[in-house]
């Protein structure tokens, strides 16, 4: 499940709602908008992913057993911090 958080921030918006649908369709997640601050669609997005896992015996079955996959690009290795810090 894919959650777009802030929604009370529209002017502040990096990621737009048809982004977020279409990443969340190209990998096959549930997506939803809330506010943690204003509680639009906090209990929605937790009432859908509980209605997804119950309507799909697989994700059941498998728990945590399941191979997790990480679906954002890893960022490549930094190099140590002391080297390339101006700081102590």
């Amino acid at each position: 499940m894919l959650v777009g958080n802030k929604v009370d921030k529209e002017g502040e918006r990096v990621v737009t709602k048809k982004e977020g649908i279409n990443f969340a369709r190209e990998y096959g997640c549930l997506f939803i908008e809330c506010s943690a601050k204003t509680r639009v669609n906090v209990q929605q997005c937790f009432e859908e992913l509980v209605l997804k896992i119950l309507d799909t015996p697989s994700l059941l079955a498998e728990g945590s057993k399941g191979l997790k996959k990480n679906i954002f690009k890893q960022k490549p290795p930094q190099a140590d911090a002391a080297a390339t810090s101006g700081c102590c």
